[in-house]
């Protein structure tokens, strides 16, 4: 994985895969190992591809969440929408400011025929999806009218509930340290993982 267009790395894709394993598996070995290399990401060279694709998800997932996400996102919502996973283009002129993305793991490409297909993993797609409905969620809550009866508690348990059901529908699973740096990320008054444990429960 060069450093330049030309030198892109083309991955081996079969139609309809869009999770971020399947898309690092469709690259060569060799290419693997140096993504991983790009990431500090440890790794050994006897390895199969699926176990080392398998560490790089990980790394990439938590990547496009956290230091990425404000280039990923300002990159996606440039696109025509954020339910596609794949766009046909002619060449790699027309992405140009793909590459560097590209060749970090967080969108692939792949010939088709004539043309190139620019794929985006679900993950990196729901990293921008499930930020911008968590904002959308959050300040609809937090303007809801308090009455006499609505707690402070109580909003924010609905609050952290809902971020809890909508990672769990995405990923399978939640952390309550996600939850804690999800609150700490929108909200002046940090929380405790007790005070969460606590509000869930």
């Amino acid at each position: 994985m060069k450093n330049t267009s030309e030198n892109v790395s083309f991955i081996k894709w079969k139609a309809e895969e869009t999770e971020l394993i399947d898309l690092l598996k469709g690259h060569k070995k060799t290419d693997l190992l140096e993504l991983a290399d790009t990431h500090s990401v440890s790794v050994r060279k006897s390895w199969n591809k699926t176990k080392t694709a398998a560490i790089l998800t990980e790394k990439i997932t938590e990547l496009a969440e956290t230091i990425y996400h404000p280039v990923l996102e300002d990159v996606l919502l440039r696109l025509p929408d954020l339910e596609t996973n794949a766009y046909r283009i002619k060449d790699l002129s027309e992405i140009e400011g793909f590459i560097p993305l590209i060749e970090k793991g967080f969108f692939f490409v792949t010939r088709d025929g004539d043309s190139i297909l620019l794929l985006i993993p679900e993950e990196v797609l729901f990293s921008v999806k499930d930020r911008m409905d968590l904002s959308a969620e959050t300040t609809a809550i937090l303007n809801e009218e308090t009455g006499e009866s609505s707690s402070e508690k109580t909003r924010q348990a609905e609050l952290l509930k809902s971020w809890r059901d909508k990672a769990m529908t995405i990923y399978g699973t939640v952390s309550m340290e996600h939850l804690q740096k999800t609150w700490n990320h929108y909200f002046d008054e940090p929380v405790t993982l007790e005070e969460i444990k606590k509000l869930l429960n």
